[in-house]
This record gives structure tokens, sequence and C-alpha cells, in this order.
């Protein structure tokens, strides 16, 4: 089931950064300021009253930025990771967003292949990006009124 997350899921969200990112996850002061904020939507997918996986954005100049996608580990390649992708491309053109764009680790296979299955377009190659110092590409997809 999919649905929006709120302040009442920030343990479970850590926990789901936990499990997903060990070593690079996001604060708990980070989490609880996304789910405070106007201009950002968090959708969690829950199974069996557990939440498996999430996606957070953040919608500013008539583009979304996806800031994280999460998919418990023993949830992975079952499509939650696409559902909660185009979840929040729904929610962003709603919300008045053309584009899409998010960073994605160069070494992160999985998901660049997911997000080139969902449109996603490499712009190019951030060197550097992540402070551990991965690379990441930057990707981007328009979103179509009805797409």
């Amino acid at each position: 089931m999919l649905r929006y997350a709120d302040l009442r899921d920030l343990k479970a969200l850590e926990a789901l950064e936990a499990v997903c990112f060990r070593e690079h996850r996001y604060r708990p002061e980070f989490l609880e300021w996304i789910l405070k904020n106007a201009r950002t939507a968090t959708l969690v997918w829950v199974e069996a009253g557990e939440i498996a996986g999430s996606v957070m954005v953040l919608l500013e100049n008539g583009q979304a930025r996806v800031l994280s996608v999460a998919v418990h580990p023993s949830r992975r390649r079952g499509g939650i990771g696409r559902r909660l992708m185009e979840a929040a491309e729904r929610v962003s053109r709603e919300r008045g967003a053309t584009a899409a764009r998010l960073e994605v680790s160069t070494l992160n296979a999985p998901a660049i292949a997911l997000y080139r299955g969902l449109g996603y377009r490499t712009e190019g190659v951030l060197p550097g990006y992540y402070s551990w110092g991965e690379d990441a590409f930057a990707m981007r997809k328009a979103l179509e009124p009805n797409s």
C-alpha cells in the first residue's frame, strides 16, 4: 500500500535508512526537516504494517528533486522502487513540476537501470559528488502533464 509519510513515521524511516544506507544515511534531524517541509513529499510503501520502501522529493522552481529512494533489502527486485518513483512523479506533476532530477552513484547499477527504465537520461557526471568521494550521475526526466 502506498501512502504519504508524516512525523509518526520518523523512527521507521530512520530504521529504513539505517538498513539501506549503512554508512551514508540521512541524519534524523534532516529526515524530520523533510517530513515537516511543505515543499517536500515523502511517500512510503507499506507491507504487513511495516514500511518496506520510501521516496523523498523536494519541489522547487517547477522541478522535483528526488532526494532519496530506499527499499528494504529483503523487498528489493519486487517493483517497489518503480512504484515509489512513479508515485513521486505523479505527485510532482500534481504540484506543478515539469521535470524531475536526481543524483545517483555511478557505482549503483541497479538504481541506474531503474531510473533509465523510467525514462531518466544522464546529463553528466559529478566528480566527487558524495562526501565520501564517490562520483554521481546527474539524471533528469521531463514530466509530461499526463504521463
